[in-house]
């Protein structure tokens, strides 16, 4: 599994609403390899992405797709980090 965490900070509310609406609607289902789409608000203006793909080449793909268009908008400041999961603990 490889996790991609998206650093989301936002000019306006607009501009948060709407990211927010893409990731639930659209993204999910548009991305290849997605397995799941989590956020985490922070703020009103700031937000936090967790997406989880089957696999590298899935989440290189999806940068085309979204992150690099996120990054030429001037009203969104994106971070991002990345990597294959070392491991999960669940307590039960």
């Amino acid at each position: 599994m490889y996790i991609r965490i998206v650093n989301l900070k936002f000019t306006s509310k607009i501009d948060a609403d709407a990211m927010q609406a893409l990731a639930k609607h659209e993204m999910i289902n548009n991305l290849p390899g997605i397995m799941s789409i989590e956020t985490i608000q922070v703020s009103e203006l700031h937000s936090i992405g967790i997406l989880k793909f089957e696999n590298k080449e899935s989440a290189e793909k999806s940068k085309e797709v979204y992150i690099n268009n996120m990054k030429k908008n001037p009203n969104i400041r994106v971070e991002i980090f990345e990597g294959e999961r070392l491991f999960i603990v669940e307590k039960s």
